[in-house]
Order: C-alpha cells, then structure tokens, then sequence
C-alpha cells in the first residue's frame, strides 16, 4: 500500500478516537483535567496513539510526515497542555522567523538611524548657516553695511 493511499486510512481511523479524547478531556472537571492523548514527559506518544488505532509500528511515520495527521493531533496537545508532533521541529522553523524578523528589524532600524544622523547633519550645516546669516544682518542693521558673500541666497 503506497503512502498516499495510507492517508484516508489512517484518518478515517484517527478522527473518531481524537473525538472520543476530547469528549474524555471535557468530561473531566475543569480544575483538575489530566491529558487525555498518550504522552511521555509532555510531549505526545505517537507510537501510542499508532497502537490505539491498531495501526503497524512502521506507519507511526506518517504522524510525523503527513501535516493532516500532525495538525489534527497538534491541536488537541495544545488544548491539553501537551508538547505536540514535531514540536521541536515546528520550534526551530518559529525560531528561524522570528531570527529573520529580529534580523529585518535591526536592518530596517540601521536604515532608519543612517537616515536620522542624514538629517541631523544637514539641520546642523543649516543651523550654522543660519547663525552667519543672522550675524550678517546684525552687521547690515548696526553699520548699513552690506556684506558680500560668495554664496547666492
């Protein structure tokens, strides 16, 4: 039987017994819940749940290979409190976004403070050209007379 024939399968098998966790996870008094889905230390058992569906050892692969099963299992260990399938391998894909944002947020804060001391430099250039200006005037109004300069205003 060939992997993607397996599928329905194993969902048709899945789907029932992820239902009857989760009715046995409500069913329990909301203070006191304990997982319902086979676990070990906080993470999900699929070899566990390969033998509760009466499934062959060797197709405990497909947990970990067919995102459909994964997410389906995935969600009700999040609702538990569990660690779920591929959990370290969905941390470390988090992990590299977010590296990739803090990394976009660095450049585009790099970008930003460049275009900030950009500007600061030209308000300082304009500040000091506008204090020769204004001393230039202070002459023009004490004296009345006109200084020449080789800038064009």
């Amino acid at each position: 039987m060939s992997a993607r024939s397996i599928l329905p399968e194993i969902q048709a098998k899945l789907e029932p017994y992820l239902e009857l966790l989760d009715r046995q996870w409500e069913s329990q008094a909301e203070g006191s819940r304990t997982p319902t889905l086979p676990h070990d230390k906080g993470q999900v058992n699929v070899r566990a749940i390969t033998k509760a569906l009466g499934l062959r050892q060797s197709q405990e692969q497909h947990f970990f290979k067919k995102r459909e099963l994964t997410l389906a299992i995935n969600e009700l260990a999040r609702v538990q409190g569990l660690r779920g399938i591929n959990s370290r391998e969905l941390q470390d894909a988090d992990d590299r976004t977010r590296a990739e944002r803090m990394y976009k947020v660095v450049q585009h804060n790099t970008d930003l403070s460049r275009a900030l001391a950009e500007r600061e430099a030209v308000i300082e250039r304009q500040r000091r050209e506008i204090e020769a200006l204004r001393a230039q005037l202070a002459l023009l109004e004490e004296t009345g007379m006109a200084i020449r300069t080789s800038k064009v205003l």
